[in-house]
């Protein structure tokens, strides 16, 4: 039976944007009802401006964990949200210090700015964040193209022009002898100049803007790499492992050979022992193929190793120094995947991790770097999270006017308050499930895939959220509640938000896949 893709969930998603919705989410809770007053217009703007603001951060740091953002990306706008919020507490304690103001809690309550300071500090934290990393990656991108600049030029000088040099000296001797076995060469490398050149354009793009990628069989390639070391080495001891891979297939381009190929004579070659001893393991689930070589050398040269985890193309003076790693990461960064080094006592583990092209979990030839949802993605969830929590909250209003009750978890019972903060419950668990839907195997049936992962994840909020936590919290600020609150009409109730998001979802999907 088909199970959820866990373990892949560290690479789908970014935990760093639960800092995000954290501090939205706890600060509007401890500060809009600092700023509750009974003037409509001072509530508009003491009460409802931060509290708009503090759960629009929330749902931005979710949307930060589920969509297709990159790490870096993701902790960067983290970072300056922390500091942010930070910055305006130290701002408003050193006001109050300079007006002569009590440090006391009831003095501190009843300065209307605080909600606005710190909320405010916050989203204005965060969007420095997005500036901040949109500029760093900026910055990468440029330093990653010059690499590839450099790369190309020792590419097509290695590969272009020697070839020529073989083309025009049998060229030579097929017009003095015609030998049959020159113009034999004279095809093969002229094939080979010709495949170069169609791949240069795959090694200068980034991830995230790669060109349409074949399906390349993966058992076929490390064999055929092997194969060539093998050749170059025949004293090495080379084994594998392709059993788990034999119908997988992963995007890339005839390129990959070559990647593989560096990889095992880079094992090679720094194994210093007598008989060099290299494994190839491959390993897949759901969206990717692992490719594993490891050796049982030294372990990887400092230089090459610092390559690996930086994620970063140097420009070398030699071509023998870092040559063959530079371009495994050009071309698993073209490929929309990546590549990752681990060195202890047993030796060095290079894996290239690849998008899978036989599931619909690689994302398609056209993806990133990243699994998560696409911005489009992100805006269809929201929309559709907003409708289904609007036919939730009018069902709740019809049965027995519970939404205003909502309010109260956040120190109101006004019913704008109350719709506001619904309204905000249902896109968090909107894209909570949206997140689910990403972890169930496409093989499993569609209507299962997408309304079975919906009530379960319903039925699952009725008896936690709504059943145990909603109570707990309404006790809390002095509203009497019945605990565990499991009833018909709220079971009702979240099935049908369920329900209507699953169904918006999925022919949103269908829509934006057309």
């Amino acid at each position: 039976m088909p199970t959820m893709d866990v373990s892949s969930l560290s690479r789908r998603f970014s935990p760093s944007g639960l800092v995000v919705a954290a501090i939205g989410f706890f600060l509007t809770r401890f500060t809009v009802t600092l700023a509750a007053y009974d003037d409509p217009l001072r509530f508009l703007v003491g009460g409802l401006v931060p509290l708009a603001l503090g759960l629009g951060l929330s749902v931005f740091g979710v949307s930060l964990v589920v969509g297709d953002f990159e790490r870096p990306f993701v902790r960067t706008v983290a970072t300056w949200c922390v500091a942010g919020t930070g910055a305006m507490f130290v701002l408003v304690v050193l006001t109050l210090v300079a007006n002569d103001t009590n440090l006391a809690m009831e003095p501190v309550r009843s300065q209307t700015y605080l909600a606005n300071f710190l909320i405010g500090g916050s989203a204005g934290g965060a969007l420095t964040g997005v500036y901040a990393a949109q500029t760093a990656r900026q910055r990468r991108q440029l330093e990653r193209q010059t690499g590839r600049l450099e790369m190309v030029t020792r590419l097509l000088r290695d590969e272009v022009l020697n070839a020529v040099t073989v083309i025009r000296g049998r060229a030579e001797v097929l017009q003095r002898t015609h030998d049959v076995d020159s113009a034999a060469a004279i095809e093969r490398r002229t094939d080979d100049v010709a495949t170069t050149v169609e791949n240069v354009k795959h090694i200068t793009r980034d991830g995230d803007a790669v060109g349409a990628l074949d399906a390349i069989p993966v058992a076929d390639c490390v064999v055929a790499a092997m194969e060539t070391v093998r050749q170059r080495y025949p004293d090495a001891r080379i084994t594998a492992d392709v059993s788990t891979a034999e119908d997988a297939t992963v995007w890339a381009n005839p390129l990959l050979e070559d990647a593989l190929v560096h990889l095992v004579e880079n094992a090679v070659v720094y194994d210093d022992a007598e008989v060099p001893t290299v494994e190839v393991r491959v390993t897949i689930d759901e969206s990717a193929v692992a490719i594993a070589v490891a050796d049982e050398g030294p372990g990887l040269p400092a230089d090459q190793q610092a390559l690996v985890d930086r994620g970063e193309v140097a420009v070398y003076e030699e071509r023998s120094t870092g040559f063959g790693l530079n371009l495994v990461r050009l071309l698993a960064g073209s490929y929309g995947g990546s590549v990752d080094a681990a060195v202890d006592e047993a030796g060095t583990t290079v894996t290239l991790t690849l998008r899978r092209a036989d599931t619909d979990g690689g994302a398609g030839a056209d993806g990133g770097t990243s699994y998560g949802l696409s911005q489009r993605g992100l805006g269809l969830v929201t929309g559709a999270s907003l409708l289904a929590g609007a036919v939730m909250g009018l069902l709740m209003q019809f049965l027995g006017g519970a939404v205003p009750v909502i309010g109260a978890l956040y120190g109101t019972t006004d019913a704008t308050v109350g719709w506001i903060t619904h309204e905000f419950h249902s896109v968090v668990f909107g894209l909570t499930y949206a997140g689910l839907v990403q972890l169930v195997p496409s093989s499993v049936d569609a209507r299962v895939h997408y309304y079975g992962t919906a009530v379960g994840w319903a039925v699952a909020l009725w008896l936690v959220a709504a059943g145990l936590v909603m109570p707990l919290w309404l006790r809390l600020v002095g509203i009497p509640v019945s605990l565990p609150n499991v009833t018909a009409a709220t079971l009702a109730s979240h099935l049908l938000w369920g329900l209507t998001l699953a169904g918006l979802y999925r022919y949103g999907r269908r829509w934006l896949d057309e």
